[in-house]
């Protein structure tokens, strides 16, 4: 009992330095969960815990409990944090350290795929819906389970996106298409929706994430496409169509709320339409050999 009470005091200091400092709600949950795992586990005073001590810890996360590198760098957040705003430690928290991660492409739907996709949720205005505004906005899940009637600017002809990832509001294209498929799904609904665009059970609630991401998979399957396709599968397409189209990567990195233009060049390595317009080597090799033959038989 008196364990339990230390723990839920730590976990209540990390909590209000977390809101003072105005993490999102989400962020607090899972960092404060990840803290509270590790600090079940300890078997020795707090104050005595050394960097090796965590890195045990971590050894362990990778090859016993086989965490995911999102799960385990979200451990890391919340550790470094921990020690260093309620504990106060002494060492560095850079001696927690993170991992690295291994560099995927994203998976990317073909434009054919996406009309089937979006064909097989056709007599589901709610799903249809969606789906047509994850891959027209190139919103991420949460921000789209978090958008309310409000933000559809008809009249601008734009999408406003309240506190996305990092807290950052954008604003994003609101297509003609796009506008007459939210018409029909509210039109579709027998209770309208009065504050979230896209309520869960009841309007009164917003949508579960999870909700989306297996309707979304069941939908790609009897569609028969054999990719692994989520939510965020429709904005890599989202982007990589626009870079396909030529849109400045600019405006790309603007539409999808990225940080860094580093994180936007990532889709240079799928999109089709710039691989396609490189001159290959072996070719300029061939062209050379002709030239030089035609000028020899001369």
């Amino acid at each position: 009992m008196q364990q339990r009470t230390w723990i839920e005091s730590e976990l209540e200091a990390l909590r209000k330095a977390m809101v003072i400092r105005n993490y999102a709600v989400r962020t607090i949950s899972i960092y404060v969960a990840e803290v509270k795992r590790y600090l079940v586990t300890l078997e020795k005073p707090i104050t005595s815990i050394r960097p090796e001590d965590i890195q045990a810890w971590q050894y362990r996360l990778v090859h016993k409990e086989g965490v995911s590198w999102c799960l385990f760098n979200q451990t890391v957040c919340a550790l470094r944090l921990y020690f260093q705003t309620v504990r106060h430690v002494e060492w560095s928290i850079k001696h927690i350290p993170y991992q690295r991660r291994r560099k995927r492409l994203p998976s990317v739907l073909t434009k054919e795929e996406v009309v089937c996709l979006l064909a097989q949720a056709k007599s589901r205005p709610k799903y249809y819906a969606i789906l047509a505004t994850l891959y027209s906005t190139g919103l991420r899940l949460a921000e789209l389970c978090a958008l309310k009637v409000t933000d559809i600017d008809s009249k601008a002809m734009v999408v406003h996106v309240h506190e996305g990832k990092g807290g950052k509001d954008r604003v994003v294209q609101l297509s003609p298409q796009l506008l007459t498929t939210l018409r029909g799904y509210y039109r579709s609904c027998l209770d309208k929706p009065k504050t979230w665009l896209f309520p869960g059970c009841t309007v009164e609630k917003s949508l579960d994430p999870s909700a989306i991401q297996r309707m979304t998979a069941t939908l790609a399957r009897d569609a028969g496409i054999t990719k692994r396709v989520s939510p965020h599968t429709l904005r890599h397409s989202f982007a990589t169509h626009l870079l396909e189209s030529n849109t400045d990567i600019r405006t790309i990195q603007a539409l999808l709320g990225h940080c860094s233009i580093q994180t936007t060049e990532l889709y240079l390595h799928v999109a089709t339409h710039h691989i396609q317009t490189v001159k290959n080597p072996l070719d300029a090799l061939s062209s050379t050999n002709h030239q030089d033959a035609q000028r020899a038989h001369v």
